[in-house]
């Protein structure tokens, strides 16, 4: 092995560890996934099949969006440019092969489509040192692929990060506040995720009770947590989110006062620790709250979203509209209820508006993100 490392070409050697600087090692890497000739009839060629395989594992892992931080999917795009140069001289499977073997793409995977009858099945092997028992099979019907790598990628992430799969389904059933993908992905977490993740576990946990309603339930879990991780300070404002629903705002307060304590820098907890002043009636109090946290974080939309909403019901609606806006901005207009809120402003200070109706408008409302716990 050392001997075939040394006898890679110095260009080689040189493109090898410039990758291998851009390329962060928690890099998911799908090296090739081989299919049947009926699939490559269709337009499915190995590099397509790898391609969709590689975007499904990356679509996940965005909309998870969890900010605790996730395995990247794709590589830079200095990665990218390194490669083209080594692929020029042909030495990007040598880079590859190396890299591999050094362990610096620990998360390493190969698989192929097999025809059975009316199905395919998708085979995924691990192919990097930590990976090589790893192997996930995944049948469907030939007329639906793209449910075959949605469930491949689901798998393999559930492998690498139990917690950004427990997100992923936490996201996706907020709006039906059916936790049921979401208390299965929690149960494998608590098992196989890294103990530095379980913090984050139970946090989740506690925001799955903290949306059926489960307010004792949901403390609980928080100061589980926080006795796993004393200086986590999500828990801390969670557990004060649910003292806030429950009509304690003093209480909730104080442990919003004590989130910051634990991190100076966490506007979150200054816009609930704002909404319980505005619960006390202490509404310009509020206001220098949401102040403080949008010039803490004026480039996190849910953040800017609250300071705009407070101008629009206490302050000057021309100035929550502009707030607003970027706020749908920050968030490339992803968000549905920003987008309402925005619009609803506009309106007030426009009601010719009302005569105008915007496509997502006439929809049924979607659900809005919410934060990962």
């Amino acid at each position: 092995m050392l001997d075939n490392i040394l006898t890679i070409p110095a260009l080689a050697v040189g493109a090898f560890f410039a990758v291998s600087y851009f390329i962060s090692p928690d890099t998911i890497v799908i090296q090739n996934i081989s299919v049947p000739p009926s699939m490559e009839d269709q337009g499915y060629t190995g590099e397509v099949a790898t391609t969709m395989l590689s975007d499904s594992v990356a679509r996940i892992s965005d909309e998870a969006g969890t900010n605790r931080g996730a395995y990247v999917a794709e590589e830079t795009a200095q990665a990218k440019s390194v490669e083209a140069l080594s692929d020029w001289f042909g030495l990007a499977q040598p880079i590859r092969a190396t890299q591999v073997a050094l362990g610096f793409l620990p998360y390493s995977f190969s698989g192929e489509f097999v025809e059975e009858g009316e199905d395919l099945i998708l085979r995924v092997r691990g192919q990097s040192s930590e990976y090589w028992h790893f192997l996930l099979e995944k049948r469907g019907p030939k007329e639906n692929i793209d449910a075959l790598f949605n469930a491949a990628a689901i798998d393999l992430l559930k492998e690498l990060d139990p917690y950004l799969i427990a997100v992923y389904h936490f996201r996706h059933e907020i709006p039906s506040r059916e936790f049921k993908n979401t208390k299965d992905a929690i149960d494998h977490a608590l098992v196989h995720a890294p103990r530095k993740n379980l913090p984050w576990v139970y946090a989740l946990w506690a925001h799955v009770l903290f949306f059926e309603g489960d307010l004792e339930g949901s403390i609980m879990k928080n100061r589980q947590a926080l006795a796993l991780d004393p200086t986590f300070p999500r828990p801390m404002m969670r557990w004060g989110e649910s003292l806030a629903k429950m009509g304690l705002h003093d209480e909730a307060i104080s442990r919003f006062k004590k989130t910051l304590e634990i991190d100076p820098h966490y506007p979150e907890a200054l816009g609930y620790w704002a909404k319980s002043l505005i619960a006390q009636g202490k509404i310009k109090e509020a206001g220098l709250k949401f102040k403080e946290a949008y010039d803490m974080a004026p480039d996190f939309p849910r953040i800017v979203h609250a300071y705009g909403m407070y101008h629009a019901e206490y302050g000057n609606k021309v100035k929550a509209a502009d707030i607003l806006r970027r706020a749908v901005e920050l968030d490339d207009g992803h968000n549905d209820k920003f987008v309402r809120d925005l619009r609803k402003v506009q309106r007030m200070i426009d009601p010719r508006l009302n005569d105008v109706k915007s496509d997502k408008e006439d929809a049924a409302p979607a659900g809005t993100s919410t934060s990962d716990g």
